[in-house]
């Protein structure tokens, strides 16, 4: 008897097909290979930026690469971090160019030329023994000279509005520094209260005349007269200390005012 099969007795082949994958499992190499060729492509473009940086940029880079946790973005070193309330942190003494304000320059050149009249003073000799009657001083005003008596009669002799040969040797002194800023001033002419002789000046007059007086001297030694804004007297009733008639309140006032003055 034969086996089961097709009729005539042969036996029937049964051939199974495994369902494959296309072209197989790869397990994922040319992705590997794919990334290894990026890679090597963006470090050859590094190498090639950094080979065309200038020296400083390349120097910085370097530094960071060195020590990187230096460079972290904290409070410390960073002025533009934000604090809690959301305000950004105080402004350090040294001030950014960018940063600077109107109150800052006008302080700025206020000082600079406080300190080139100190030199002045130091250096020249027509103020060797008279440094004590010129004070340059920065008030919340602006930057002022003060021409102060004493009772050599200094600028001025007593009773007069003429200014003796060394004063005026001393204003042009003073206008040289004053025109290295060439900005406006006023100027004020101050005396003290000590009673007023017979025939002499009215106060407010005399100081008037003095202030008058330096004025014109300003302007022989090249000081711009559309500069020269203003002349007044004040005459005894402004005293620099607590003793009215002491000598050295006869004094006149060149005050170069802030822009917002």
């Amino acid at each position: 008897m034969s086996g089961p099969g097709k009729p005539g007795g042969q036996p029937v082949i049964i051939i199974k097909k495994k369902k494959g994958h296309g072209h197989g499992h790869h397990g994922g190499a040319w992705k590997l290979a794919y990334a290894d060729l990026v890679t090597a492509m963006m470090a050859f473009f590094m190498v090639m930026w950094v080979i065309g940086m200038d020296v400083e940029t390349g120097k910085g880079i370097s530094k960071y690469f060195n020590n990187p946790g230096a460079h972290l973005l904290t409070p410390t070193n960073s002025r533009h971090v934000m604090q809690l309330d959301g305000k950004p942190p105080p402004m350090p003494d040294e001030v950014d160019e960018n940063d600077l304000t109107m109150e800052h320059i006008e302080l700025r050149w206020a000082r600079i030329l406080q300190a080139s009249v100190d030199d002045e003073l130091k250096r020249n000799p027509l103020f060797r023994e008279h440094q004590m009657n010129v004070r340059a001083t920065v008030t919340d005003k602006g930057f002022q000279i003060e021409l102060v008596e004493d009772s050599r009669g200094v600028f001025f002799a007593p009773g007069s509005s003429s200014l003796t040969l060394h004063g005026r040797a001393m204003v042009r002194a003073m206008t040289g520094q004053l025109l290295t800023a060439r900005r406006p001033v006023r100027i004020t002419g101050h005396v003290d209260a000590s009673p007023v002789q017979a025939l002499a000046p009215a106060k407010i007059d005399l100081a008037f005349a003095r202030a008058r007086a330096i004025h014109q001297a300003m302007l022989d030694a090249a000081y711009p007269p559309e500069l020269c804004r203003q002349v007044t007297s004040r005459g005894d009733l402004n005293a620099s200390n607590d003793d009215s008639q002491r000598v050295d309140n006869n004094r006149v006032v060149v005050l170069m005012p802030f822009a917002a003055e």
